[in-house]
């Protein structure tokens, strides 16, 4: 049985290590910002943004393990601009115009777990030999090209992310999780058990009329 003050432990660790990775205004690239020129007060452009889910950290957990996880996976997030040298400041100003193109929350500061408590064990145990459970952490990820109307204009390639998720999986369980980070999550699963057969289908197969037969309506 998994010991509830420790996942309580690492619940707290896996926040101090999301705020020490918290968002910063990464940068990449060469190019040169006019002066002057400001997302905030500027038109921006943006193409259509890719969400994709990312895992920030995992947990490996042993029913004989005394409670005591095992990182196998910590990767914090940091909002980044590539293919401009962004001053300090852009970072918060495309979050906020991303986030009124989008209608929804570009977030760039640290990941903060949601409250509440938490199970370790989920889902059906459908090979009772395999004991390892993970707990996980990650986010919705957000990149878009923009295009800043500067004199000349500024154009690069934004990533945030957009809403946290927190959950466990069971190795034990041969089914995939649903939802899309507990899909992640499982590949860092030393076992999983064969997946389950398809189901067969039964249904009776429709019934064709010799040729010449007349079909009543």
């Amino acid at each position: 049985m998994i010991d509830h003050r420790a996942v309580g432990a690492t619940l707290a660790t896996l926040a101090a290590v999301a705020a020490a990775g918290c968002a910063a205004a990464g940068t990449a690239g060469a190019a040169a910002v006019p002066a002057g020129c400001d997302p905030s007060g500027a038109t921006v452009h943006w193409s259509t943004p890719v969400r994709q889910p990312r895992l920030t950290r995992v947990d490996l957990f042993a029913s004989d393990a005394g409670g005591t996880g095992t990182v196998v996976l910590d990767e914090p997030i940091t909002a980044s601009v590539a293919g401009v040298t962004a001053p300090d400041g852009w970072v918060a100003a495309l979050a906020a115009s991303l986030s009124t193109a989008t209608g929804s929350t570009v977030r760039t500061g640290p990941v903060r777990l949601p409250d509440g408590g938490y199970s370790m064990l989920g889902g059906a145990q459908d090979d009772p030999s395999i004991p390892e459970s993970l707990l996980y952490q990650g986010v919705e990820t957000i990149t878009a090209d923009f295009t800043v109307d500067c004199a000349p204009p500024v154009t690069g390639t934004f990533t945030s992310w957009t809403t946290t998720g927190l959950g466990t999986v069971a190795c034990a369980q041969a089914d995939e999780p649903a939802e899309p980070l507990g899909r992640l999550a499982r590949r860092h699963c030393p076992r999983t058990p064969a997946p389950h057969p398809p189901a067969l289908d039964l249904a009776p197969s429709p019934t064709v009329p010799p040729p010449g037969a007349l079909t009543a309506t």
